[in-house]
């Protein structure tokens, strides 16, 4: 008889831990756990048969007798059932020595099928620990899942399931559940039987002609024909709870098609056949290709909604109704793997939410595993995940060949990605039979995912890559193909012809910079630079090269050597980088971009991107630093200074007054005679100094409180450069909207404020601020609008926009923004008198008034 029970394995277990001589089991002792049972026993246990005893392997069957029988006589007991008898009998012992103090305990047969789901349940709990990709004790508890079991557990449905593609973190969740609802110190529903099992326990018997209820009757060897339910239906008084069979992996089964439909059929017998006994569930756990395949066929009957709870999170189009983790649970994670808070807090929000996929996220937790592993940048740990995930999932896969087939077919379709991301399902596999295998394997590992909208009368499902950095990664790699893996000038000309400029296109030339820099083309890297295209496009992949040998040992003599003498001087880095670098992220590089840089005006935008930074910041000794290594450029190229004001008097002016207190009057009397030279000057194209200037003008005028200026001055850069209006993603011209708009507020034109700010959110939302440059610009346009809001007392819509805005400002440490932010706050809730949240608006001000040393801040930024 197969032991399906695995009654006292966990004691089993422990014995064999205590012969060996160790507290805790590791998978490579193994090894010498089976080389010690051999030289006591003279019975071979292999290795890969105790890595499933101790749960560090899927075990696909129920362990053998002759298995336990050698595990038990290793432990000086004649057999398995000489080991259980033993246990039996010191158990009977132990209830009658405390029958004399203690309540009679409860000998009835729900108490007897807690016992072996206990046991069982323990098992499989302990294996999928050991299988967990990330130490278990570092996962956490998914609130969704919470949420979606309770609900399910207090509802008449008989059954539930959770689903989503592998790797998505089902098994852990299911674990995480058990405990906090039945095995947990703090269980809430202990009177309960769970019964935990993997699919693979079972399996094999369903297989054979076993149902599930026969199983459950046989675990309670109730013998003359009776039938666990109808027992306890009628013996109500000795049922102690609910009966919970929680089967984790049921598609994980390998089998065929049509076998694994018949436990399908076997599992929805039970579940129907559970009607009259709603205190028994059952819990599943299933990958989205599953549900679509068999599960979902049942929706055609009535009956399936009426006994499966699938949840408010169900998506019906993409079959997942387990939410990704939430960027608290990341967070959470990354804390428990010891990660630096401070790092933590580096990671941008688009990085986040890459890592709110599990297996992502335990991609990056491998690594960034080890004592001499430090942390990876977020931009290339993207890359290493992708890389890392698509080799395990498709190249290491036995049935490579066909996935890659398909693939290539996905990309054909797609047109390499210009028509778009979705194809028809039968189009990408047109009846081709020996393709349905490794298309469901993509499906299952989250290569791809199938979208249904089909209808009553039209059966219709889209499929696409699972994320566009997948698509991204194999156009790249269809490229590379197509040259022998050399990427020569004609294969960047034609994605350059083929593909639109759009962020997807930069993804592209990513990956072939990364294969450029990892194989040493170098040749390559300057053909890339070289093509016409856009300074964005440029600016990311300038980056990434920078990021990628700073990572590599911070070797700038190696990544100064790519280049040929004179490169930066013909193409200047300041045309290329934006305002997306103004950000504490990317302060290390433009460190090393100053390294590279050649021309002086290139240095001097750098510089005054980091005086920014710093100013945005609050960092007044940064700002200082940058003042006096802008003050040094001079000397070498007087031409900077052909300006009404420099660049280092406007930046002085600045510093000095939020430092000090002081206005410079020299200064500021050469900041005021714009006027004059614009009437003298007859250049269009704004220079580096030129800009330097203009863009902190309009800080100079908010500092001071002239609303009129700052107005006028806006005003007039328009007029004066008249392409200027016409360039919608350019940040600098978004500025100066809103600009004109915090002029128009302060001068008490909420109608002509009002319009810009719906003109510039209509920017915001049709282009990415990552493909332009402008996070601190969306926290700054939200506060204005806010403003607006403020001013048209509705005071809802400003507190939801300007709490969204100061969230966003201290994401970014913009302390400045978020003084502005705070203050427009502090406005409302008084406003509302609402207290409470006045003080902590006040307290967050405070916090920031203490952390610089520019003691006019918030009296010039919070008012």
């Amino acid at each position: 008889m197969i032991d399906l029970s695995y009654d006292f394995i966990i004691t089993l277990q422990n014995e064999v831990l205590r012969r060996f001589g160790v507290e805790v089991m590791l998978p490579g002792d193994c090894k010498h756990l089976s080389q010690s049972i051999l030289d006591d026993t003279t019975k071979l246990v292999s290795e890969t048969t105790l890595k499933r005893v101790f749960g560090f392997a899927v075990a696909q069957h129920s362990f053998s007798r002759y298995t336990l029988n050698t595990l038990s006589q290793y432990c000086q007991y004649k057999d398995w059932e000489d080991f259980q008898q033993h246990h039996y009998r010191q158990l009977n012992a132990a209830t009658k020595s405390n029958s004399a103090t203690a309540e009679p305990l409860d000998n009835s047969k729900w108490a007897d099928l807690k016992t072996k789901a206990d046991a069982v349940s323990h098992y499989t709990m302990l294996t999928l620990k050991n299988r967990s990709g990330i130490t278990f004790s570092h996962t956490v508890h998914r609130s969704s899942c919470n949420a979606h079991i309770e609900r399910f557990l207090e509802s008449d449905y008989a059954a539930t399931a959770l689903i989503a593609p592998s790797g998505w973190g089902k098994s852990l969740a299911l674990v995480h559940l058990a405990e906090y609802f039945w095995f947990g110190k703090e269980a809430r529903y202990k009177e309960d039987i769970c019964w935990f099992i993997h699919a693979h326990a079972a399996g094999s018997l369903l297989l054979k002609g076993f149902s599930l209820s026969t199983w459950l009757d046989n675990q309670m060897n109730l013998g003359n024909g009776e039938n666990f339910r109808e027992y306890f239906a009628s013996h109500f008084d000795k049922k102690g709870g609910r009966l919970i069979l929680i089967v984790d992996g049921f598609d994980e089964i390998a089998v065929a098609g049509e076998k694994l439909r018949m436990l399908y059929s076997k599992l929805e017998d039970f579940v129907y056949s559970n009607d009259l006994y709603p205190w028994v569930k059952v819990i599943l756990s299933i990958r989205s290709s599953t549900w679509s395949e068999i599960f979902q066929q049942s929706q055609q009957y009535p009956a399936f909604r009426r006994y499966w709870y699938l949840g408010a999170e169900m998506d019906e189009e993409t079959n997942i109704n387990i939410p990704q983790l939430t960027e608290q649970e990341v967070k959470s994670i990354l804390y428990n793997q010891q990660f630096d808070p401070a790092t933590v807090r580096l990671f941008s929000e688009s990085f986040l939410q890459k890592l709110r996929h599990p297996y992502y996220l335990q991609l990056f937790c491998q690594l960034n595993s080890g004592p001499d592993q430090t942390f990876v940048d977020e931009h290339l740990s993207l890359f290493e995940i992708v890389s890392r995930f698509i080799q395990n999932r498709v190249f290491n896969s036995p049935s490579n060949a066909f996935k890659i087939k398909i693939i290539e077919k996905l990309l054909a379709l797609l047109d390499m990605g210009r028509t778009g991301i979705y194809t028809d399902k039968k189009l990408l596999l047109n009846q081709n039979a020996e393709l349905f295998p490794a298309y469901k394997e993509l499906l299952a590992d989250n290569i791809l995912v199938e979208e249904n909208l089909s209808q009553e009368i039209m059966f219709h499902v889209k499929v696409r890559f699972a994320h566009t950095f997948l698509l991204e990664y194999f156009v790249a790699m269809h490229y590379l193909n197509s040259s022998n893996q050399e990427i020569t000038e004609q294969v960047l000309l034609d994605i350059l012809t083929h593909l639109p400029q759009s962020p997807y296109r930069i993804g592209v030339f990513r990956w072939l910079l990364r294969y450029a820099i990892t194989h040493a083309q170098t040749e390559s890297i300057i053909k890339m630079l070289h093509l016409p295209l856009a300074n964005i496009e440029k600016s990311h992949l300038l980056e990434y090269l920078v990021l990628h040998y700073q990572h590599e040992g911070n070797n700038k003599g190696e990544l100064k050597s790519i280049f040929p003498p004179g490169f930066f001087r013909k193409n200047l880095i300041s045309s290329i980088i934006n305002d997306e670098f103004i950000q504490f992220r990317k302060r290390k590089v433009l460190t090393a971009l100053l390294g590279l840089a050649e021309a002086t005006h290139d240095k001097l935008k750098i510089r005054s991107m980091l005086f920014t930074m710093a100013l945005l910041q609050l960092d007044a000794e940064q700002c200082e630093l940058e003042l006096n290594n802008i003050k040094k450029l001079y000397p070498a190229d007087e031409t900077v200074t052909d300006l009404w004001v420099s660049p280092y008097e406007i930046l002085l002016f600045i510093y000095e007054f939020l430092k000090f207190g002081i206005i410079n009057e020299n200064i500021r009397e050469k900041i005021y005679s714009y006027p004059y030279y614009w009437n003298t000057t007859g250049n269009k194209n704004i220079s580096v100094p030129q800009e330097i200037v203009f863009r902190n003008m309009g800080t100079v005028f908010i500092l001071l409180g002239d609303n009129n200026h700052l107005l006028h001055f806006t005003q007039r850069l328009f007029e004066t450069y008249p392409s200027l209006p016409h360039r919608k993603t350019d940040s600098f011209r978004l500025m100066l909207l809103c600009w004109q708009a915090q002029a128009f507020l302060g001068l008490g034109n909420t109608k002509s404020a009002e319009r810009i700010c719906r003109h510039t959110d209509q920017i915001l939302k049709k282009y990415s601020s990552d493909y332009f440059g402008g996070k601190y610009l969306e926290s700054l346009q939200k506060m204005l609008y806010a403003s607006v809001y403020f001013n048209e007392h509705e005071f809802n819509k400003a507190i939801r926009i300007a709490e969204t805005a100061v969230e966003a400002a201290q994401k970014l440490d913009f302390k400045i923004l978020a003084l502005m932010n705070f203050g427009l706050l502090q406005k409302i809730y008084q406003q509302l008198q609402m207290e409470k949240q006045k003080n902590d608006t006040l307290q967050q001000i405070e916090l920031i008034r203490k952390s610089t040393s520019f003691k006019q801040a918030v009296s010039n930024f919070a008012r």
